[in-house]
């Protein structure tokens, strides 16, 4: 069985080390794949979206700009 808060702690730790600072979303995606409440790929899927709606606001940004 996974431990939820020590994964997450570690996740976070060594985001940080990295130079990264996951947002609280990114957390609470990362818990709810440790936890099993989300699978990998839904997560994914989750992170593509989330991809297509900065792309379609730069996109319109670049546009109005």
């Amino acid at each position: 069985m996974v431990n939820v808060a020590q994964g997450l702690a570690a996740i976070q730790k060594g985001q940080q080390l990295a130079g990264h600072f996951p947002t609280d979303a990114m957390l609470d995606r990362a818990r709810r794949v440790l936890s099993g409440e989300l699978s990998p790929d839904e997560a994914e899927a989750e992170i593509n979206d989330a991809l297509a709606r900065i792309v379609a606001r730069e996109k319109g940004a670049t546009r109005d700009g």
